[in-house]
């Protein structure tokens, strides 16, 4: 039993569909301009995933410094210059603390250590960390009173 290639269903024949080299390059090209399209988005979105975190830790190390402060007097608590956070390499951390009138809470006078007396027993402490990703930094804000 002899078989023929007609008998299974294939023919050669120079009018047979198929793609020629300059096709194929015409599709890799479009395609790949269409990928990069879509890629670049996706690239900018990945380099911006670490915002929330980075923003995260900044808060928790404003409130733990806030917290350090806690047990002391109020009248006790000063300023620190935009330092760097230990253990932190990227982050800075700051402290600034402002007289404010215990009934409006406007500010009096930020700088309390110029004018020691002229202080109304309320005090609002600003700890601000910052990263170079998040240039204006993180703020949190505690009233502290003398009573």
């Amino acid at each position: 039993m002899k078989f023929r290639i007609s008998d299974f269903g294939f023919r050669i024949s120079r009018d047979a569909g198929g793609f020629t080299l300059v096709e194929v390059v015409l599709i890799i090209v479009m395609v790949s301009i269409f990928m990069a399209s879509i890629m670049l988005p996706f690239i900018s979105s990945l380099r911006q995933s670490d915002m929330p975190e980075i923003a995260t830790i900044a808060y928790f190390l404003a409130l733990e410094r806030l917290e350090e402060l806690a047990p002391i007097t109020t009248g006790s608590i000063g300023a620190e210059s935009r330092a760097a956070v230990s253990g932190y390499g990227d982050y800075e951390r700051e402290v600034a603390v402002c007289d404010v009138d215990c009934d409006t809470l406007q500010t009096t006078d930020c700088n309390p250590a110029s004018n020691p007396e002229q202080g109304s027993g309320c005090r609002k402490i600003t700890v601000t960390v910052y990263h170079n990703r998040i240039p204006d930094g993180v703020s949190v804000v505690g009233l502290r009173t003398a009573y």
